[in-house]
């Protein structure tokens, strides 16, 4: 059987985390089978879907690197709908409902009684010339509907409670259920893998299969992903868009890495690259209990990608962030930007830690969260101004003769080192903590360097 999958999200909002992952377990399942993925925008909600949206999911989906084999949009397939909805009127499994939605709320809670099944064609003539009908499925009230979900095995519903549901509104869109298994039945469908939520709109689209005289594919309905709390994801529990972990600079790779595991496993391995994912997935390794959502861990695999990325890659990933950010002030200069990069790389997380951690780099206006008391500022400012003759006269300005002329100086004034260097890196940086301080002054350079010690001393 050679594999098809989709994955089918409605345009009502941007992509989520839950979302995406399911479109990751399609995808991986497709790559690795070597079958078919389909993407399907399921837009047939016209009040709430919104073509932002579908931009907004397809392009997180390319910067998930998650591509597709097939497109399609249901907007595109109405008549395709309506044909199937006639057809199963005029076997006389669907029939014409005339019900207003003022007649239909006063059922609420008792369910569909069937007033408009045995309708003579004189009365329903009449009532077309009032309004459109919508069309409901015939659904047999007898026995029940089964279906094995590779996860879950077997699933059991009495058919008692499943009304005689629309499949066509009145307006001639069809309902999410009707269109899905059209859609699927048209589309060559082998494998359903989708959230666990919808296990409940299962037996009516069984009902459709059933009607259509179809085989129903392979269900595969996967845990829902929770918060620390075991309560379900939501933004209480932090950012939930896949667009939202973009713009804080988190890699792509890191990303589809973190989705991943969320509910599957892959030979106890942690770091791993799409290749890899692709290599190692199947369903038998997907997991039947809830997934919890950890941004330490998504912290953790960000930095590892980030640590694996080629320096020169991991460059051209934070000139793209820079610009989206409105600081193109800041990468005037490639090489001096890489050199930045390289020397903090080891210990970002994110795109955006080149921002909140190496701000200095780039701006005499950065970020100061460390202050130096006014008793060490005294005595600092006796010794500043002899620190500058020395790295003046320094010639070769590099971090192998920084830290020797520097470590000589404070030998021969008998200066606590740690003290000394210390406030030298928050005088220049603003900050406690930054890569190797000789290393930073080289890149730094000698001008801009020294006259931050300048100005900081009242010396400029």
């Amino acid at each position: 059987m050679s594999v098809r999958v989709r994955f089918a999200p409605s345009p009502t909002g941007h992509l989520h985390i839950g979302t995406a992952r399911t479109a990751l377990f399609n995808w991986l399942f497709a790559r690795k089978e070597k079958g078919v993925f389909i993407l399907r925008i399921e837009d047939t909600d016209l009040e709430r879907s919104k073509r932002e949206f579908e931009l907004s999911i397809i392009d997180d989906l390319k910067w998930l690197g998650i591509d597709w084999d097939e497109f399609y949009r249901q907007s595109d397939r109405l008549n395709i709908y309506r044909e199937i909805a006639e057809r199963l009127l005029k076997e006389g499994k669907a029939y014409e409902c005339f019900c207003t939605r003022e007649e239909l709320e006063r059922l609420r809670g008792q369910g569909y009684n069937r007033r408009c099944l045995n309708l003579s064609e004189t009365e329903k003539d009449a009532l077309r010339k009032e309004r459109k009908p919508a069309i409901r499925l015939l659904v047999s009230k007898d026995g029940e509907t089964k279906f094995n979900d590779y996860l879950h095995g077997e699933l059991c519903f009495q058919n008692n409670v499943i009304d005689d549901f629309v499949i066509l509104k009145s307006d001639g869109t069809p309902t999410y259920n009707f269109s899905v298994v059209v859609d699927d039945i048209h589309m060559k469908i082998t494998h359903i893998i989708r959230g666990e939520d919808h296990i409940s709109n299962t037996p009516k689209q069984i009902q459709i299969y059933n009607a259509l005289q179809v085989e129903p594919p392979i269900f595969v309905h996967i845990p829902m992903i929770l918060g620390q709390d075991k309560a379900k994801l939501s933004k209480r529990h932090g950012a939930t868009s896949i667009g939202e972990y973009r713009s804080m600079g988190y890699l792509s790779e890191a990303m589809v890495n973190f989705l991943a595991l969320m509910g599957a496993s892959y030979d106890n391995r942690q770091v791993l690259s799409k290749e890899e994912l692709i290599d190692l997935f199947s369903l038998e390794n997907l997991s039947k209990n809830p997934a919890i959502f950890d941004i330490k861990k998504l912290d953790f695999l960000s930095q590892e990608h980030i640590r694996k990325k080629p320096l020169e890659e991991l460059t051209r990933l934070v000139i793209q962030f820079l610009e989206e950010k409105g600081l193109k002030d800041w990468i005037k200069d490639d090489a001096y930007l890489t050199r930045v990069v390289g020397i903090l790389q080891s210990r970002i997380k994110t795109l955006k830690d080149i921002i909140l951690m190496g701000d200095y780099f780039f701006t005499e206006e950065f970020s100061k969260d460390a202050e130096i008391s006014p008793e060490e500022r005294k005595k600092l400012n006796t010794i500043l101004p002899d620190l500058l003759d020395t790295l003046g006269l320094l010639e070769n300005w590099n971090a192998t003769n920084l830290e020797e002329k520097m470590r000589s100086f404070i030998a021969e004034r008998n200066l606590d080192s740690r003290w000394f260097l210390q406030s030298v890196r928050i005088i220049i940086s603003g900050k406690k903590v930054t890569p190797s301080l000789f290393e930073t002054m080289e890149i730094l350079g000698k001008e801009r360097t020294i006259s931050r010690l300048r100005i900081w001393s009242g010396l400029a």
